[in-house]
């Protein structure tokens, strides 16, 4: 019997699953894909959620980020870079196997290749069916993504409404040289040529990731997007990366902010299973590490005190609200406002400096959503006052 089973080896399950360890918990982490496993994510990690991991092996970071290009819909763009570094870009193969061996260090025992079948609730206990075995837990944390079996099984989510967004994306090998080329130095990419979304080109040490992106209930015509997307990236560039394109992959985003059910007896969601995502760039993964460290501590609790009820495990909600549930809510506040009057907020960017720099850093970490909402209202109250009613 172990004191938790936690499904998903991802940087939530990792996090937690270290850091439940580190408390003395008995740990089994099971990940369905065998590690180093491939990860659809633009690989993109900002400060904040390295400051959460206690920094990564220098091997690790393709490149590093101090702030970003914006395109507007006519191409026409603008750049800004900060003195302090806001993300670097890691490939995620890399960075999850190797927080998933950091977990193993401290005494998780970490099972990949074994994908969960099943997840079964009883009064005494949690019981996880793998591919190869049955295993049996005091509690079980669901670290296992958007389409989270862990939630299904439990009850608390059966499926996801309009709050859900799309994302195509292709990783391009092109080789160091001409990734400075294609990017620049220091600086990540963002093209608002959607409604409600946006495309992107994260450079890697030879390599990029390209895609979009939108947070909309029904998206029409995303590949076909995606298609044009890429062809006018590379007729400007004048660098051929539609045609070194072999696979374009295609997941799902939950949008975070949404009023949502994240616990129940036994059983705690993380990271992009709860659906903690940022609403308008769609980062997932300081979220995901935050919520898995909260996660193992309110295990620690269940264990010693032997009471797993959903009563309980309620300390999980508040103190997630806490550190940055709330936040996520400004974040959707400013989502709404962004993607509802596009063309005001790029102008606003263009033509504010400050606006663009105080944003980078709270990408970076270095204040919060509802403290960006304020410094906006205070700046520009006429044409940003609906950030803070969410209008």
């Amino acid at each position: 019997m172990y004191d938790v089973i936690i499904v998903g080896g991802g940087p939530a399950g990792s996090i937690a699953a270290q850091r439940a360890a580190k408390d003395g918990l008995d740990v089994l982490v099971l990940e369905k894909a065998v590690y180093p496993r491939s990860k659809i994510c633009g690989g993109g990690v900002s400060q904040k959620a390295l400051d959460v991991i206690g920094g990564i092996d220098k091997e690790l970071i393709e490149r590093e980020a101090f702030g970003a290009r914006i395109f507007l819909p006519d191409y026409q763009n603008f750049a800004g870079t900060l003195n302090d570094r806001v993300a670097v870009m890691t490939r995620r193969e890399n960075l999850d196997h190797w927080l998933a061996r950091r977990a193993e260090d401290v005494g998780a025992v970490v099972q990949d290749g074994e994908a969960v079948k099943d997840v079964v609730f009883t009064k005494d206990c949690v019981e996880v069916v793998t591919s190869k075995n049955r295993y049996r837990s005091r509690m079980v944390i669901g670290s296992d993504g958007v389409n989270s079996m862990v939630a299904r099984r439990s009850g608390i989510r059966t499926r996801w409404g309009d709050d859900i967004g799309r994302c195509l994306e292709a990783e391009v090998k092109l080789g160091e040289n001409v990734v400075d080329e294609c990017v620049g130095d220091r600086l990540v990419e963002f093209y608002f040529t959607g409604d409600r979304g946006y495309g992107w080109i994260f450079p890697k040490r030879d390599r990029i990731s390209i895609g979009i992106g939108e947070f909309a209930p029904r998206v029409n015509d995303l590949k076909g997007s995606f298609s044009r997307f890429v062809r006018d990236v590379s007729v400007r560039k004048n660098i051929d990366i539609e045609g070194k394109i072999t696979r374009i992959n295609s997941y799902r985003i939950p949008a975070g902010g949404f009023p949502r059910r994240v616990h129940g007896d036994r059983v705690l969601l993380t990271g992009d299973a709860a659906g903690f995502v940022d609403p308008f760039l769609g980062e997932g993964i300081y979220y995901a590490m935050k919520s898995g460290e909260i996660a193992a501590d309110v295990a620690a609790g269940a264990v010693e005190s032997g009471d797993f009820s959903d009563r309980f495990l309620h300390e999980y909600v508040m103190r997630c609200e806490k550190e940055f549930n709330y936040d996520l809510k400004s974040a959707l506040k400013f989502a709404n406002f962004a993607y509802g009057h596009r063309d005001l907020f790029l102008k606003a960017l263009w033509r504010d400096k400050r606006l663009f720099m105080e944003y980078l850093r709270t990408v970076r970490g270095d204040m919060t959503y509802t403290d960006f909402n304020r410094w906006c209202v205070l700046r520009s109250p006429v044409t940003l006052a609906k950030l803070i009613i969410g209008r």
